[in-house]
């Protein structure tokens, strides 16, 4: 396949490209400026288009391509207007889902995020229903970039619809980076680590996720929403000694646990992702 890739020079994108390359498919690497051309990298090309603000950019960015899968966006709202992130992510799912339905691309990869049900970045408490959280749990956003995702989510499925035939895979990102990596993360800050229930993702594993999701996009139809998370928990510093239950018990009293949750196993249910798509969390750091 052409693969075209939006945000193809972040965290993810460069090992999206890494990958699609490395399985023998031509892509297309789309970023916001103007990039130099990337020599080391065989059968691609560089394209320049502003997702969020240029429909007619990103219409032509796409054109040759059998596939997207779509990371362009602000990737967190520290520290920037809500209205600017909201926009702007809301804008950049929507261009990017509308062009290649215009274009007749059937197979797309749209990058939400875990924090589509509200998470870490909530201006409110938060509270969950269940546990370990699967993709029919309630959305609850309470901030504009939860929202701008639960948005994006709503989009995927109104465009499948629009356009019989298209294939949407909405995946639920958590963090991503190594494991090493989170875990400082975590132990700088421990409400985040709740917050997060604990959760990561590596970035390679990420990167097959979302090639998976073009390349098996017969196996669902429509548009679908699918977990991407180490099963593994990741807990750090004197909460590591506490079993699940015990957690629980100890910061969401009150929340049931509807399914296995013994030994090392996450928050995250990643059933439906291994189950549809065959994709594995096979990285342990």
């Amino acid at each position: 396949m052409k693969i075209a890739i939006t945000g193809a020079r972040g965290t993810v994108g460069k090992e999206v490209v890494r990958l699609c390359a490395n399985q023998g498919h031509a892509t297309v690497q789309i970023n916001r400026t103007h990039q130099d051309p990337d020599t080391s990298t065989p059968n691609t090309e560089m394209r320049t288009a502003d997702a969020a603000n240029d429909y007619d950019a990103i219409l032509k960015a796409f054109k040759g391509c059998d596939a997207v899968i779509h990371l362009a966006a602000i990737p967190d709202p520290v520290d920037k207007d809500d209205h600017l992130v909201h926009s702007n992510n809301v804008c950049a799912a929507f261009n990017g889902m509308r062009a290649a339905a215009e274009l007749g691309i059937k197979k797309f990869c749209y990058a939400s995020s875990v924090n589509a049900i509200g998470l870490v970045y909530s201006n409110q408490p938060l509270s969950f229903d269940y546990f370990p959280i699967d993709e029919e749990i309630n959305q609850d956003p309470t901030d504009a970039y939860a929202l701008a995702k639960q948005e994006a989510e709503t989009q995927a499925r109104s465009m499948a619809r629009w356009f019989p035939g298209m294939k949407i895979a909405c995946l639920r990102i958590h963090q991503v980076a190594p494991k090493k990596d989170v875990e400082k993360d975590y132990r700088e800050s421990n409400e985040k680590a709740v917050k997060q229930l604990w959760g990561w993702v590596h970035p390679q594993a990420t990167a097959r996720a979302c090639l998976a999701a073009v390349e098996n996009s017969d196996e669902f139809e429509g548009a679908e929403v699918f977990n991407v998370v180490s099963p593994e928990r990741c807990v750090v510093g004197e909460d590591a000694k506490l079993s699940n239950e015990e957690l629980v018990k100890k910061y969401w009293p009150g929340t049931k646990i509807k399914g296995d949750m013994s030994g090392n196993k996450g928050f995250w249910n990643v059933e439906k992702i291994e189950r549809v798509l065959g994709w594995k969390h096979e990285e342990k750091e």
